[in-house]
C-alpha cells in the first residue's frame, strides 16, 4: 500500500474545518480508491516538524489545502472558522516552519479551487517561491476549476473513486466533471 499524501492545512487543527473530515474520509474509504493511499494530515499546530518526515519521490505529494479564486493570490480557511487568509509565500514559510526540506523532492499540489487560473495562478506563484527559496526538485500541481478534493464515486460507470474537478464553461456554469487528473496543470519555478 502507497503512502505517498500528507495534506497540510495551514492553520490550526481546530481551524480546519471541513477540510479535517475530508482527508480524514479519503484516508479512512481509500480501499474504494485506485491507489489505495494513505492520507497523513498535518495542522499548523502539529507538534514537531512533521513536513521533514514526509518522504521523497516523484509519486509523493504534499498537498495543501484551502479555498481559492482564479488569480487569487492568496488562499481561505475554511468557512466560520475563524482562520486568516494565507498568502503564497505565507503557505512557504509555513512549510518550511514545519520541517519542510530545500531537498525535496516530489510534487507539493495545491488542493485549491482555480489554483491554476488566473494571472499568475496561486500555483505558479507558489511554484516560483518555493524556487527562490531553494526547493529546486519540485513541481507544483494546480487545478483548473473547482476541486473536489475528496475521492467519492461522482464519476459514472468507474470502479473506483476519484477525486474530482468540474468543467465550467466562460460564464462559470459547470459542463462537465472529471478526474482531476484531467484538469491539473504543474508549474516549475523556473519557468
Amino acid at each position: 500500500m502507497s503512502t505517498s499524501r500528507t495534506a497540510f492545512i495551514p492553520w490550526d487543527e481546530a481551524q480546519a474545518g471541513a477540510f479535517k473530515q475530508e482527508y480524514e474520509d479519503s484516508d479512512a474509504d481509500r480501499g474504494l480508491s485506485h491507489h489505495k493511499r494513505k492520507w497523513k494530515i498535518v495542522y499548523l499546530d502539529s507538534p514537531g516538524k512533521p513536513l521533514a518526515k514526509v518522504g521523497f519521490g516523484t509519486t509523493t505529494r504534499i498537498m495543501i489545502a484551502g479555498h481559492g479564486a482564479i488569480g487569487d493570490p492568496t488562499i481561505a480557511a475554511d468557512h466560520g472558522t475563524g482562520g486568516a487568509d494565507r498568502s503564497y509565500s505565507d503557505v512557504v514559510d509555513l512549510m518550511f516552519q514545519l520541517g519542510l526540506k530545500k531537498h525535496y523532492l516530489g510534487t507539493i499540489a495545491c488542493d485549491v479551487c482555480y489554483s491554476a487560473l488566473g494571472n499568475p495562478p496561486f500555483a505558479k506563484l507558489l511554484a516560483k517561491e518555493l524556487w527562490k527559496r531553494g526547493v529546486k526538485a519540485s513541481c507544483v500541481l494546480g487545478y483548473k476549476g473547482p476541486l473536489g478534493a475528496m475521492y467519492n464515486d461522482e464519476l459514472a460507470g468507474s470502479k473506483y473513486t476519484h477525486r474530482v474537478v468540474d468543467v465550467e464553461d466562460d460564464d462559470g456554469n459547470v459542463i462537465d466533471t472529471v478526474k482531476s487528473s484531467k484538469m491539473q496543470q504543474r508549474f516549475y519555478g523556473w519557468m
